[in-house]
């Protein structure tokens, strides 16, 4: 059974906020969908993940290079925008999956390959308005719990 909740961000830097205080839960080997429409704030929680791992690599949205990955001391956090990509044998085809056990993996629009993931945390967005955001989280595992000690 899968586990929800959800939480408000009023800003792009509340959302980055909300990045920066479960990024410790996240370790090489974990793989977070981040659902949402054009705009919902999924870079904007990369943004605030990498800056609490530590990374001081430039984070973009990686719509057009397909993916980016940002070095931390420790590992690297690959970041994956799904938007272009129309199969899941194109997915497989990019060889991206080589880089997933040593990596965090934050993947945009990569709920339409769900099926293909074994575990992940969904993350998804929902404008409530000009800059306030509807975040739920959802998993089928005891992350879940420890995201929500985090922020509630």
């Amino acid at each position: 059974m899968s586990k929800t909740f959800q939480i408000t961000s009023k800003s792009q830097e509340d959302t980055q906020n909300i990045a920066r205080k479960i990024a410790s839960s996240f370790h090489p080997g974990d793989l977070i969908i981040l659902d949402g429409e054009l705009g919902a704030g999924k870079t904007h929680f990369v943004k605030g993940f990498t800056e609490a791992d530590n990374s001081q690599d430039l984070v973009t949205s990686p719509t057009f290079s397909i993916a980016n990955f940002y070095r931390t001391a420790e590992f690297d956090i690959l970041h994956i925008d799904l938007y272009r990509i129309s199969t899941i044998s194109e997915f497989k085809d990019l060889g991206l999956t080589d880089y997933f056990d040593q990596s965090i993996v934050l993947i945009e629009w990569g709920l339409k390959f769900a099926d293909y993931f074994d575990d992940y945390v969904l993350i998804s967005f929902e404008s409530k308005g000009d800059n306030e955001r509807l975040i739920t989280f959802a998993g089928n595992n005891e992350k879940i719990d420890e995201i929500k000690n985090k922020l509630c």
